[in-house]
């Protein structure tokens, strides 16, 4: 039985990256006039300089705005696999798509990709945000095949919790190597609050995609 569930989840998460890679976000980062995203304020006068001089370079903006894709699009998996009712099975299918994310943009910055400390920093700041941490997401899981209100709540909640979550771990490694950093020097308390900001955004993020995911087979066959 779980020979099948993994083929089943595994299948699910290819076909949403292969769905997923066909969208496309304009400089603003929306997706057709979806999604709407505010403007990143820089933290200090540092950080100011490094982002006027990284937009005056258009190699890093189009490298920039291909991140920004891509985290998207593995929000969108990350998602789409949520709702498969294989609790537990499904976090660790969400896990390796985020795991795989990150390898994605390591290999876009130049950096060296290792699964071991992007496994601690995921956990690292997941568990300091309530509602967000490895127990929020495996009760979650569980309460999917909890009949009636139990598997609702899994299912409506458990795609924005996932993809919020996606959304901001991809958004911290793109800070982090932007600012030269590398898989193993990362800080998670020096991220902690950029986390929680990115985490707001991650909402709407994965509440558009959620919605767009709802409604695109309507219109394809309309």
């Amino acid at each position: 039985m779980s020979g099948n569930a993994g083929i089943v989840a595994s299948t699910v998460a290819s076909e949403w990256l292969v769905h997923a890679s066909h969208q496309r976000y304009d400089c603003r980062g929306n997706r057709g006039g979806e999604i709407s995203m505010s403007s990143q304020t820089a933290e200090t006068t540092a950080a100011d300089s490094n982002a006027a001089v990284q937009a005056a370079d258009p190699d890093s903006l189009e490298r920039r705005f291909k991140a920004e894709n891509l985290i998207k699009n593995h929000v969108m998996a990350a998602g789409a696999l949520s709702v498969v009712p294989l609790p537990l099975l499904d976090i660790a299918a969400i896990t390796a798509v985020q795991l795989r994310m990150i390898q994605k943009l390591a290999a876009m910055y130049g950096k060296t990709f290792s699964e071991s400390p992007v496994r601690n920093t995921i956990a690292g700041l997941a568990g300091g945000v309530l509602g967000h941490g490895a127990g929020v997401l495996t009760a979650l899981s569980l309460a999917k095949v909890i009949p009636g209100f139990g598997s609702l709540l899994g299912i409506v909640s458990m795609p924005v919790v996932v993809g919020a979550s996606t959304y901001a771990i991809g958004r911290v490694y793109v800070r982090h190597f932007e600012e030269g950093g590398s898989i193993y020097d990362i800080s998670v308390d020096s991220m902690k609050s950029f986390y929680k900001e990115q985490l707001d955004k991650g909402k709407q993020v994965a509440q558009a995609a959620k919605t767009a995911t709802r409604t695109e087979p309507d219109s394809q066959t309309a």
